[in-house]
């Protein structure tokens, strides 16, 4: 009979400590994932383009740390063909984003432009979309 309250008893204790070493206490490590905003001024949301246009894509991106470096693409909506693409491997909290894009698409269509940039080397991003019109 000893035993077994014996056994219960460090049952018992064996779960308590399990149980409190699982929990968050003041001062625990925690992941510190970056943040950043994206400002894309140009084009504009809706912005209207023709064939032969030269469409800037220009944003300042600006991150609690360090950036890795940010993709540029643009793309029809509702589509996964990319017209253009761009890797800028670029390092630092703030970023000034200028690229050119000359259009040759024939056909009207809606497009997307977007700015991925990378937080970190863990896979964090920060993506910013803005849709514009070629007719």
């Amino acid at each position: 009979m000893k035993t077994i309250y014996f056994i219960i008893a460090i049952s018992g204790m064996i779960l308590t400590t399990g149980v409190t070493s699982c929990t968050k206490h003041k001062g625990d490590f925690e992941e510190n994932i970056p943040s950043a905003v994206i400002s894309i001024s140009s084009p504009v949301a809706n912005a209207i383009y023709h064939k032969e246009d030269s469409i800037h894509i220009d944003a300042v991106a600006i991150s609690s740390a360090t950036i890795h470096g940010y993709d540029i693409s643009i793309k029809k909506a509702n589509d996964t063909t990319t017209l253009f693409f761009n890797h800028i491997h670029d390092h630092n909290d703030t970023l000034l984003i200028s690229q050119r894009w000359r259009n040759t698409i024939i056909d009207a269509a809606d497009f997307e432009a977007r700015i991925t940039l990378y937080l970190d080397h863990d896979g964090h991003t920060s993506t910013k979309r803005v849709k514009f019109k070629v007719q």
